[in-house]
């Protein structure tokens, strides 16, 4: 496997750096876009990561420039535009087209962000949401997505998730938007469950991704 570190301007005056993690002949590349303050380098992350690897996947792993330059914006519109704004000009320089299957996996403030780049391309993606935020139900709506929430979560209570009643949902009892529960035990049996439904989406689009070949 090929690792690169791609280098981009953004809005914040510094560079984003994206990691890519290739090898020949891949049919699938799976994009990981970062919540607010959680890394692609963290569990959810590293371990879907290593899943889209078994199944002979590539994988992008973005950072926003904010997140570059060290900052802490206020969370708005302004800033969700300005992040698009940038991975849109990105997306535009990568070799994107080479692939059957594209899956954006996605978590809190990168669900909204990784719905409305795919809208701004034009292109015909995969979700996975990972705690999704308000904003992004109308993408949750739009797209044969999995979104995985949990039932203790500030940001995506029963309100939001009444509104995305036919979407194929995964409800964590007890976890909150880091989709971790106060015993570290159960966090881990939580992680596993999680995975095992990432799995299950990405088998199934593996599958898809070979009936076009």
């Amino acid at each position: 496997m090929k690792i690169q570190e791609l280098v981009f301007p953004t809005a914040w005056d510094v560079n984003a750096i994206f990691k890519r993690f290739e090898r020949e002949n891949a049919a699938a590349l799976v994009v990981e876009f970062p919540g607010a303050h959680y890394s692609t380098e963290l569990p959810l992350f590293h371990y879907t990561r290593k899943l889209a690897f078994q199944f002979g996947f590539d994988v992008l792993s973005l950072e926003y420039g904010y997140q570059s330059a060290r900052l802490k914006p206020e969370m708005n519109d302004q800033l969700i535009e300005s992040i698009v704004t940038d991975l849109e000009q990105a997306f535009n320089r990568l070799d994107i087209q080479k692939y059957k299957q594209v899956i954006f996996l996605s978590k809190s403030l990168g669900t909204c962000i990784a719905g409305l780049l795919a809208e701004r391309l034009g292109m015909e993606v995969k979700h996975i949401f990972l705690t999704p935020i308000s904003h992004t139900i109308p993408f949750i709506l739009e797209n044969n997505c999995l979104v995985v929430t949990g039932s203790e979560d500030p940001v995506f209570t029963e309100t939001e998730r009444s509104q995305i009643s036919g979407a194929r949902l995964l409800v964590i009892d007890g976890a909150n938007h880091g989709l971790e529960l106060p015993d570290a035990m159960k966090s881990l049996e939580v992680m596993k469950g999680i995975l095992e439904q990432v799995d299950r989406y990405y088998a199934e689009l593996s599958g898809e991704a070979e009936d076009q070949e």
